[in-house]
């Protein structure tokens, strides 16, 4: 039996299971009151992209840091044991626009919209207000947030496309048990970045108009359900923040699963080129995930738009590495340079060459990786050269 109807059986019990639980759950009143989730979008000429989500409210949005492991645990089961909120109504309004919108089956809603007001000056991020309005066999009053989105300035020379897992941060997404492993760690605090990241993404994020000029789009195969976890990581560890262009759990679990990522990142770095027409790109990802595979794809469909592709190198010593340096070798052959290795330095020392980043910052970034270079975490030291 071929895959998509393997996945058109697993959401259809899927969706009679979630149906037949809310049922049980309003019966025997054991709801929790819906909460409104939205995630940082984009503003390209008046034309606004933004994901939010729609769910139940069981506390872990914002959970305090732990290091208890079964609570960390407990958690983790919660994050991915959403109970999403279909069919809820929303309306939007900012940027000299309104709107309505209603959450699809798995909670999730989009708005998009054109012709809207771009604000002025150099600031990163526009606002505007969401209002969770009404939601069948819920009872609460109107749920209002304020939501971003993204704002290119003017002075933009370039943007970045960067992976998360094992790119800035140390998750083992290459090997599922290690993966759930710092996964369940549940929270930003317990996690460090690669050495020399925080510096690096700093240069490169940094221009005229300030440290957010040039905007980074983080695309990644990881599920939406730890996109607060990765701003949160972001934040605390000095690293830009940006759109995430993440993956839906709810629709590709099957892929999510069998750690398919070609379709997911083709689909989303074409969406982010074709907003900002006008911008190249830096692409930065890592050897455990195929990215140099989809990079040098990237390169070969958007000829002329990607100005550098890194690679962290986070595979063990004596790892096949035969497709990577193919892959590496096509883009170079597009005319497109490109750095792999256990850290950033040689990415740094390319894009100072290149004239992408501020005189000095490779022998910045040295320096961080020099004072991060062996630290101790819950997960090994760094650079996490992650073993079998």
């Amino acid at each position: 039996m071929r895959t998509p109807a393997l996945r058109a059986i697993g959401e259809s019990i899927l969706r009679r299971g979630r149906t037949f639980r809310f049922a049980v759950k309003q019966r025997l009143r054991l709801t929790d009151r819906p909460t409104l989730v939205v995630y940082p979008g984009r503003l390209a000429d008046g034309r606004l992209s933004l994901l939010g989500r729609v769910l139940e409210d069981e506390g872990v949005f914002g959970a305090p840091h732990s290091n208890s492991t079964l609570w960390n645990l407990y958690l983790t089961f919660k994050r991915y044991e959403t109970d999403e909120i279909g069919g809820a109504r929303l309306h939007w309004e900012g940027l000299g626009g309104a709107g309505e919108v209603v959450s699809n089956r798995d909670g999730y809603f989009r708005i998009q919209a054109e012709g809207l007001t771009m604000p002025e000056g150099d600031k990163p991020w526009a606002t505007l207000r969401v209002t969770l309005q009404k939601a069948r066999g819920y009872d609460f009053e109107p749920l209002s947030v304020e939501a971003r989105a993204r704002v290119v300035s003017g002075h933009a020379r370039f943007g970045i496309i960067s992976d998360i897992d094992d790119t800035i941060i140390h998750t083992g997404a290459f090997k599922m048990l290690r993966h759930w492993r710092i996964v369940t760690a549940n929270s930003p605090e317990a996690r460090l970045p690669f050495p020399g990241v925080s510096r690096f993404y700093r240069a490169l994020t940094e221009g005229a108009a300030g440290p957010d000029t040039n905007p980074v789009f983080y695309v990644s195969s990881s599920p939406w359900n730890l996109a607060d976890i990765f701003e949160r990581f972001m934040v605390l560890r000095s690293i830009p923040v940006g759109p995430m262009l993440l993956r839906s759990l709810s629709s590709d679990a099957l892929g999510w699963l069998l750690r398919r990522h070609h379709g997911h990142k083709d689909g989303m770095i074409d969406a982010v080129l074709a907003a900002y027409p006008e911008l190249p790109f830096v692409l930065i990802g890592d050897s455990g995930q195929k990215d140099a595979a989809v990079y040098a794809k990237a390169v070969e469909r958007h000829p002329g738009r990607v100005l550098a592709v890194h690679i962290h190198d986070v595979l063990p010593e004596g790892s096949p590495m035969e497709a990577v340096k193919e892959a590496l070798a096509r883009i170079e052959a597009a005319g497109v340079p490109t750095t792999m290795g256990r850290t950033l330095a040689d990415a740094a020392r390319q894009a100072e060459g290149a004239g992408l980043v501020a005189g000095g910052t490779e022998q910045a970034v040295l320096a961080e990786i020099a004072a991060e270079e062996g630290k101790p975490s819950r997960f090994g030291r760094f650079p996490a050269i992650v073993q079998p």
